[in-house]
């Protein structure tokens, strides 16, 4: 099994390390969303360099959709990168994907999108154009995505752990709120918790530099039904970090590549976070259909 996880640090670079992790995923201000912790360029360089000196495969996270005034910056962002010598990119935007595969041909593309990748064709498509890893979407339940790992097993993966993002805006809806009430406050990359009137979840959140992200309510975990996919031939898994402490994603690491007791864990992230499975064993209302 193959582990991708989100690091900001020399620590957990090390902890990646130990943990016999897969690559680590890097994410900066320009090119990265849903993070709490982008990169300078100084950082990048060093923990880059780090990475390299502990032969460890890193990912550059460009996950969101660029916008056409945009471009040029990205372009100098990769290049940058790429002269730090990544594995790859994780990628959002097929317009992304498509540049670097025609500029960057001996790196390898992730491509996560989040919602979008709901069926085995979908992934035939993507491989058709150069995507090396697809990411299929959260809302697919576990026979879903069992059905496309055994036709694809090499070339897909999904989310393993972590809070899953629910909701993107491109408005800054925090700045907007504390402006609204005539508050200052430093709301770029830190955690909010939402709740609504009336009900009882409540909601991770934050603001970066280009938009505003709600997380679900609880931190996702299949650590069994992971198991069960490996044996049907699931070889990639990645973790969100965000707002999870270092120890708690380390272990999570652990129990997929080691199979450490996954009810002795499981009951102990129960103490500090909700846990939930989200649509694995919940089909959605809305199905899409293929014509076979």
């Amino acid at each position: 099994m193959n582990v991708f996880v989100p690091i900001h640090n020399v620590s957990q670079l090390h902890s990646a390390v130990s943990s016999s992790a897969h690559a680590v995923i890097l994410s900066t201000a320009f090119c990265s969303v849903k993070t709490q912790h982008p990169l300078n360029r100084d950082e990048l360089v060093a923990l880059t360099f780090e990475a390299n000196q502990l032969h460890m495969p890193w990912y550059l996270s460009v996950n969101r959709m660029i916008m056409q005034s945009e471009w040029d910056t990205l372009k100098l962002e990769i290049e940058a990168a790429d002269n730090l010598g990544p594995a790859g990119y994780i990628v959002a935007d097929l317009g992304v994907m498509h540049y670097i595969k025609k500029n960057y041909p001996t790196r390898k593309v992730i491509l996560h999108t989040d919602t979008t990748i709901t069926h085995a064709q979908d992934v035939e498509i993507l491989l058709s154009m150069g995507v090396d890893l697809v990411v299929l979407a959260r809302e697919l339940t576990f026979d879903e995505i069992r059905e496309i790992v055994c036709k694809f097993p090499d070339q897909t993966a999904i989310n393993g752990f972590g809070y899953p993002g629910m909701s993107t805006s491109s408005r800054p809806l925090l700045s907007s709120y504390f402006h609204h009430i005539d508050k200052d406050a430093d709301v770029d990359y830190q955690r909010y918790t939402l709740q609504e009137e009336g009900r009882t979840d409540r909601y991770p959140a934050m603001q970066d530099i280009h938009g505003f992200h709600i997380f679900a309510p609880g931190v996702l975990e299949i650590f069994e039904e992971i198991q069960i996919l490996e044996e049907s031939g699931l070889n990639h898994v990645l973790i969100d970090s965000v707002f999870l402490d270092d120890a708690d994603v380390f272990a999570a690491v652990d129990v997929f590549l080691k199979h450490k007791d996954i009810e002795s864990f499981r009951s102990e992230l129960a103490k500090k976070y909700p846990l939930f499975k989200a649509l694995i064993h919940t089909p959605t209302s809305t199905v899409k259909v293929v014509n076979s």
